[in-house]
């Protein structure tokens, strides 16, 4: 009997995720002619039972588990996900002996860390596509996978990590989207993942996804886009949203995607979302990405004041974000702006800054995530370790390295959300990145009001739903 690879979605958060990582991978053995099974822990009441009944055959190759996120980025609660990845593996091990491989983004991003807090046997570190098909067809074969690229394991002790391979994303073929049921998550509340791109080139010092993905843009054909938008609707699916990283880099991308989908006939029956940068963004774009069904956008702006874009790596100034607020004001576009309080040089007049011109420029939604999450292999985390800015470190000593780990600047005191509080006032238009359900917050990581408004209908980005709930 042939064995078979098992590919499990451990993302049981409510509201709902689509897997969409997992699904191109999921594909990539199809087209392998490997034997494939998937078991989607999402819709399961009772997962043990559901690994117990799944995993009893012994002809299982290897099991592959997907961390989509290693925490929930938030200063405030500081929920690590992966004590949950650690219960999965553990459990996995109780019902085969097959190994068990991570990947996913959240694995991508700190590989060896999540390998030894979790107990999986290793994993797969970024582009997931061909490595899977490799680690399979090598176990199947009895053969050597302490050479395969992208491989992360164990070997004496020590967890080895071996140089990455980045799949070519236009010899990739448009993804059929059948591996998963996505119309039962768009309708428990889910959009359903896109991607358009891969990697970024930006230089933001925190930032976590050219570590996880690549630190250059990769794009996706258009038109192969527009067809998985296409594969997606026939099967009753119309919200979506782009998981790149930054939706308008490059700006001529962006504007074919949107062609694409204009041409595809698709604008007018589907409704997305995503991410921009705050620069470049012109008229053009706008015009043409509401055209092409897009229903809101999430802009990674991080601050207002002027020293602090630049002490973070950002491209833009606030100049060129009061000229966007006009723009998207003007186009009568649903927006979120996204600041991160707290990086190195912060301090109370440049916080204060930042919120007097979100009321100055008529910035019409606001997120704020207080203190900034401090990940392996991002420049900050490199400067961290040279010494500077320590003091600043949340949990400071004795810290474990799968403890959530944030900087927080010591200029602004014990109480930053107290501060904050009281510089934003009752105003709606703000939001904090606190603990799930607590009045005011984004964090939509299990959160009770956010699955509550989706089952009475709300539809959208998470924070457009809380958005427009807050303002009522």
């Amino acid at each position: 009997m042939t064995q078979e690879v098992i590919l499990i979605n451990a993302n049981v958060l409510q509201p709902p995720v689509s897997p969409v990582g997992l699904e191109y991978v999921a594909e990539s053995v199809m087209r392998a002619d490997l034997p494939l099974r998937v078991i989607d822990l999402a819709f399961e009441k009772d997962w043990r039972a559901c690994l117990q009944r799944e995993l009893k055959a012994d002809d299982i190759l290897f099991v592959g588990v997907s961390v989509r996120n290693t925490d929930d980025c938030s200063f405030i609660s500081g929920k690590s996900f992966l004590p949950w990845i650690h219960e999965v593996v553990t459990e996995i091990k109780k019902h085969t002996e097959a190994p068990v491989f991570l990947g996913g983004v959240g694995f991508s991003v700190m590989p060896d860390i999540v390998v030894q807090a979790t107990g999986a046997d290793g994993g797969i570190e970024g582009d997931g596509e061909d490595a899977v098909v490799a680690l399979a067809q090598a176990l199947l074969h009895n053969e050597g996978v302490e050479s395969l690229p992208n491989l992360v394991f164990r070997k004496h002790g020590t967890i080895m990590r071996n140089p990455r391979n980045e799949v070519d994303l236009t010899q990739l073929p448009a993804p059929a989207r059948s591996v998963f049921n996505n119309k039962r998550y768009e309708t428990q509340g889910a959009m359903v993942g896109i991607e358009t791109k891969r990697g970024c080139g930006q230089s933001c010092i925190y930032c976590a996804d050219p570590v996880a993905r690549g630190s250059r843009a990769r794009l996706r054909p258009p038109q192969v886009v527009a067809q998985e938008f296409g594969n997606l609707f026939a099967q009753g699916v119309t919200w979506f949203h782009l998981c790149d990283s930054e939706f308008n880099l490059p700006l001529t991308h962006a504007k074919d995607i949107c062609r694409a989908l204009i041409e595809s006939g698709l604008s007018n029956r589907i409704r997305w979302y995503t991410y921009c940068a705050p620069a470049p963004f012109d008229r053009e774009l706008a015009a043409l990405m509401k055209a092409a069904g897009c229903a809101g956008i999430n802009f990674g702006v991080d601050s207002l004041d002027d020293g602090q874009l630049r002490r973070l790596g950002r491209h833009y100034s606030s100049e060129d974000v009061r000229q966007l607020v006009g723009l998207l004001n003007q186009e009568s576009f649903n927006y979120l702006f996204d600041f991160l309080i707290g990086a190195p040089g912060e301090t109370p007049e440049t916080v204060q800054t930042t919120i007097e011109r979100v009321k100055e420029y008529g910035v019409e939604a606001a997120g704020i995530a207080v203190g900034v999450r401090v990940y392996p292999g991002t420049r900050f985390a490199r400067d961290l370790k040279k010494g500077k800015d320590i003091d600043g470190l949340h949990p400071a000593y004795d810290r474990k390295q799968e403890t959530p780990l944030f900087y927080l600047s010591p200029a602004l005191g014990e109480d930053v959300t107290g501060f904050i509080r009281n510089l934003v006032g009752d105003d709606p238009r703000f939001l904090l990145l606190a603990a799930p359900g607590e009045k005011g917050s984004y964090n939509y990581a299990g959160d009770d009001l956010l699955s509550r408004l989706i089952q009475e209908g709300a539809r959208g980005a998470y924070w457009d739903i809380l958005r427009k709930h807050a303002g009522k």
